[in-house]
């Protein structure tokens, strides 16, 4: 499994539990090896198989019977209007499946919630994985630009944050549309915009075309969960689909970039 894609899932689940718990928890992390026997009878149940389980464990206020029926739905969250999109354990459960894994919840209103995610056990690769394609580039190329990074969910935008500046890209995080917008107008240095689809008040089509309007050339790419992007209105535009891998997240970017340069040129 991708090492960015494990990292995401811990800090989605460790933001989740710390959220649920409040002013004060404990926050456990494990892992151990299972053996499944038994057929999956929900999607999001692992298959017959050998797996490494991580866990994530808090001593929050639990989900109810209702609540932990719809966890895994993506965009379904229990959080206030603006404090989440309800991506995290999608996400989650996403990566997981792309792995050939599954995951799970086991939670007790007012005693705590275990997030457990099944990973397939794999023998140690006989050779040395490559190193990333050139197309991602290295830290001291993408130190030379600025990425404003556009998120309404705060935990989703945080992870991504995080995976541009390890990349070694410089950061500028906008809440919102119009957010990014008052950035803009300040003048402030950006190459490329980064900017998720579906967001509040102000979508990620309709913030890019307000954009281009001051910055004609700049680069944008539309991050987005949406399958079927054709029915979004997209074309012409670079779009990654969620979940994306570190080294996807920078292909992207520099394809991005490289455009921009010939059509500056």
């Amino acid at each position: 499994m991708d090492p960015t894609q494990i990292e995401m899932i811990i800090l989605n689940l460790a933001i989740n539990a710390r959220d649920a718990m409040g002013d004060s928890g404990r926050l456990t992390l494990g892992t151990r090896n299972v053996v499944i026997s038994e057929p999956a009878l929900r999607a999001e149940d692992p298959s017959p198989g050998e797996y490494v389980v991580l866990s994530v464990t808090d001593t929050g206020t639990g989900m109810s019977e209702e609540v932990l029926s719809k966890a895994f739905e993506p965009f379904f969250t229990t959080k206030e209007v603006g404090k989440g999109s309800g991506l995290g354990l999608a996400q989650v459960f996403g990566f997981a499946k792309q792995s050939g894994g599954g995951a799970c919840i086991e939670s007790r209103e007012g005693i705590g919630t275990t997030v457990k995610v099944f990973l397939p056990r794999t023998a140690a690769p006989q050779q040395v994985e490559p190193a990333l394609a050139l197309s991602s580039g290295t830290r001291e190329d993408n130190s030379q630009h600025s990425i404003l990074l556009v998120d309404d969910d705060h935990s989703v935008r945080e992870v991504t944050a995080l995976m541009l500046q390890d990349l070694g890209f410089a950061v500028t995080e906008a809440e919102s549309g119009a957010h990014a917008l008052q950035l803009l107008a300040s003048d402030i240095e950006v190459d490329l915009l980064l900017a998720d689809f579906a967001m509040p008040g102000m979508n990620g089509g309709e913030l890019a075309r307000a954009a281009r309007v001051r910055h004609p050339e700049l680069p944008v790419i539309f991050v987005t969960g949406y399958a079927e992007l054709c029915e979004l209105g997209l074309a012409g535009y670079s779009v990654i689909q969620k979940p994306f891998r570190e080294e996807q997240l920078a292909s992207k970017i520099h394809l991005a970039l490289n455009e921009g340069s010939l059509t500056d040129g």
